[in-house]
């Protein structure tokens, strides 16, 4: 993972990307919160999401997208970014 972060590092308008592992299970995962609706519309879109998508070191992959409850996050402590901004 270390090895392909830079590149995720560079989506536009992705905050930051929280990596998941759980090596027993053999399960991976992500969390990733962008600034708007449109910036995820355009990683959904990008060749690197693509990319794995399509690699088949992956199988039963799953996407799915949440709205953040802002004002519950901040209080538990998210490093949420002004939403707005």
């Amino acid at each position: 993972m270390p090895a392909v972060a830079p590149e995720f590092s560079e989506i536009p308008g992705c905050s930051w990307k929280i990596w998941l592992i759980n090596e027993d299970q053999k399960e991976a995962g992500g969390v990733y919160l962008f600034v708007s609706a449109a910036e995820l519309e355009q990683y959904l879109k990008s060749d690197l999401f693509a990319s794995v998508v399509n690699n088949p070191a992956f199988s039963n992959l799953q996407t799915n997208t949440f709205d953040v409850v802002e004002a519950a996050s901040v209080i538990t402590g998210a490093p949420l970014m002004k939403m707005d901004d």
